[in-house]
């Protein structure tokens, strides 16, 4: 390294010193002109050590003595600090430099220029957030206001010219509707921002508003049940040439629970989204969330590990993010990300740090001495009560939210920011397997876990690409005449070396990470095949394959189904669809969109597991079902537990009042089926007829039963 490189790399206002096996350090830029105020060299450009003006720097010398005894490549950084004299004020940086080559340097950096640069991005940024805040708050004061208002003149007769007036000359635009949307009021500024005209007055312009962000019918309703206004920024562009972002206020004005007027307010926040994101960035402040983004993060936790803090760090991710995007809108998505962002904010408050490190992950560091009387378990537990509570968004919809939270302790698990931040990266995963709102600190046996937890994925991916998983069947019999009318896929993992993998393992290993995906289409894929060879030894049976909560929002399972059943010639009729009841827990709405289609094209669609916790008449009444599969646990005592033979009973009777079929699975003796036989139960499935085999295995058994 020398300064022709320096200058090169376009760092020209910097002193090089070069240092010595003895660590002496030699000057090889020493005439710049504000040197001689921070150090002092020898007729030979020697820094004298003991003689340094800068104390910050004399300082800095004996972290840097060890950066130089070191063997390996390294840079450590003083971060700024300031020098003033009589005549000037010097904002510096100071690196200290082991290479690869071996080569010892000492930089010291004049940063007044990338100082001036930072003070006013931080500057611009207070702006642009004052600003913000400064017309939410107009936007408040108004809304009081008006509100106050009209509850005292229901019919707007008493509104005297002044008041009307005030309202006119607002720079905020305003618009008044009665109860059932006609216009009482409006100004200049709405007139200028919703691009009034004669044929298009405010009333219709409000309506077309939100019919552009997709506003659904219940969105105005539950703000007059929840007698709460709605405040947010969006994104309206009624025209090609007209786009424009707003700060809007939506206000319902009620006298008891009596809808009399809405109050609208808008105002034009363009310049403030133009410049905001930049701006922000710039100065690490994430620009949807406005908390802290992932670099001002990371120098954070950097800077704590340098000033040896002890300090937790919780690593937080909101569970199934982007099936809220999918099924509420994207923007949605973000209206939740914002408010998630202010009730963090607002649990930490000033004895902690937040940040977003990720689309759907945020950080949050604190200093151990702020706990307090405190345990962090209870700090977590309060936290996640928090965080999961309902959020209310445009379309409506109010969902709840399910996080998970890694934690890891400095300095208890790690010394260094990097390794810190692996840490709790471990804990989070490992707290995903665990379930949702779960929170896991980190561990030695933690980290073992996550690393053969790893490995199986790695293997499970490969046998997913090499096409290790096998297919087996088992058969569903129809109690009456004991004739195989359908069968069930199962997978089944064994590795080359021979060893068994049990699909209870490697199922929901599959489930809790992204190979849900393509094993899922391996799956339809190798049902197709399974099909194909059923059809080729004259055998009309239907095929049942599970689909997982995950693969039921993924849009592309419609998708994957059709092409393979198009693929292989094959009708929907062939094919069976499975589903557990916790999918439609979470799932309702999308799940009743895709089972039409699936029955639109002639797949039949089964409830598995019916019975074990989740179970809702509400299924049953707006899904499409064909069947219910009776829950083993249930069956396996149904010889001598009376609450199981009842339980039994009672869905029977429901689904031959509804006209769907019941499977009970897990039959395993003679006096289960007899019980079952007896009370008009159409199949069953389990060991007492076989157990899951082979595909050829399971075309010899069904051609001798045909």
């Amino acid at each position: 390294m020398d300064i022709h490189l320096l200058n090169a790399l376009g760092i020209t206002n910097c002193a090089l010193f070069k240092c010595s096996a003895e660590e002496e350090l030699e000057c090889l830029t020493p005439e710049l002109p504000w040197l001689p105020h921070v150090v002092t060299l020898d007729e030979k450009n020697r820094l004298q050590k003991k003689h340094t003006p800068s104390i910050f720097l004399d300082d800095f010398f004996l972290d840097a003595g060890e950066v130089w005894k070191g063997d390996t490549s390294f840079t450590l950084s003083s971060g700024f600090w300031t020098e003033q004299n009589e005549k000037q004020v010097l904002r510096l940086e100071a690196l200290a430099i082991n290479s690869e080559s071996g080569s010892r340097y000492l930089v010291v950096k004049n940063i007044e220029e990338q100082f001036d640069e930072k003070r006013k991005t931080l500057q611009a940024a207070r702006e642009l957030l004052l600003s913000h805040h400064e017309i939410v708050g107009q936007h408040e004061y108004i809304r009081h206001k008006l509100n106050s208002v009209l509850r005292k003149n229901k019919r707007m007769q008493k509104l005297v010219p002044p008041i009307q007036q005030a309202i006119h000359n607002l720079e905020t635009g305003v618009v008044i509707l009665d109860d059932k949307g006609g216009l009482v009021l409006d100004n200049k500024a709405s007139h200028r921002l919703l691009l009034c005209s004669s044929t298009t007055p405010s009333s219709i312009r409000v309506g077309e508003l939100l019919k552009g962000i997709d506003a659904p019918a219940s969105f105005l309703p539950t703000l007059v049940k929840k007698k709460a206004p709605w405040q947010g920024e969006l994104y309206w562009q009624p025209v090609d040439e007209y786009k424009v972002w707003l700060q809007v206020t939506i206000h319902p004005v009620l006298q008891g629970d009596e809808l009399t007027h809405w109050v609208y307010l808008f105002t034009d926040i363009t310049h403030i989204h133009n410049k905001e994101e930049s701006v922000l960035t710039a100065s690490g402040m994430d620009s949807l969330t406005k908390v802290a983004n992932r670099n001002l993060f990371t120098d954070t936790v950097k800077r704590l590990v340098q000033e040896e803090t002890a300090f937790k760090l919780f690593i937080i991710d909101i569970c199934g993010f982007k099936r809220i995007n999918e099924a509420l809108s994207y923007q949605s998505g973000d209206e939740i990300l914002k408010s998630f962002a202010l009730r963090l904010q607002a649990f930490v408050g000033n004895s902690g740090f937040i940040a977003r490190i990720g689309s759907n992950e945020f950080a949050l560091v604190k200093r151990e001495d702020t706990f307090k009387n405190e345990s962090s378990e209870q700090y977590v537990k309060n936290l996640i009560q928090k965080l999961t509570q309902t959020y209310t968004v445009l379309n409506g919809s109010e969902p709840n939210l399910g996080v998970n939270i890694g934690e890891a302790n400095y300095p208890a698990h790690c010394s260094s920011s990097e390794g810190l931040l692996q840490c709790a990266d471990i804990a989070l995963q490992a707290s995903k397997y665990q379930g949702r709102n779960t929170a896991l600190t980190y561990s030695e046996e933690l980290h073992k876990q996550h690393f053969a937890i790893n490995e199986l994925e790695n293997q499970l991916r490969k046998a997913i690409d090499e096409n290790q998983l096998k297919l087996f069947l088992q058969p569903i019999v129809d109690l009456t005449t004991g004739k195989i009318v359908k069968c069930e896929a199962l997978a089944r993992w064994i590795t080359p070396e021979g060893k068994f993998i049990s699909p209870e393992v490697f199922i929901p290993l599959a489930e809790k990470s992204e190979l849900i995906f393509p094993f899922g289409e391996w799956l339809i894929n190798e049902a197709c095949n399974a099909i194909d060879a059923l059809k080729g030894a004259n055998l009309d049976i239907r095929l049942a394959i599970n689909i997982s909560g995950r693969q039921v929002s993924d849009l592309a399972l419609l998708n994957q189904i059709k092409n393979a059943l198009e693929d292989h010639q094959l009708p929907g009729s062939n094919l069976s669809i499975e589903l557990t009841e916790s999918v439609l827990v979470e799932s309702l709405d999308v799940v009743s969109v895709l089972l039409n289609e699936l029955r639109g094209m002639g797949i039949t669609v089964s409830i598995d597991d019916f019975g074990t916790g989740f179970s809702s008449l509400v299924y049953l009444k707006k899904l499409p079902i064909d069947e219910l599969k009776i829950d083993r646990s249930f069956v396996s005592e149904l010889e001598k537990n009376t609450d199981d033979q009842a339980i039994v009973q009672a869905i029977l009777g429901l689904a031959h009042n509804l006209n769907i079929k019941i499977i009970a699975e897990g039959i395993e003796t003679q006096q289960q089926q007899d019980f079952l036989q007896s009370h008009q139960c159409a199949y069953g499935q389990g060991y007492l007829y076989q157990r899951p085999v082979a595909i050829k295995e399971f075309i010899s058994l069904a051609q001798k039963l045909k």
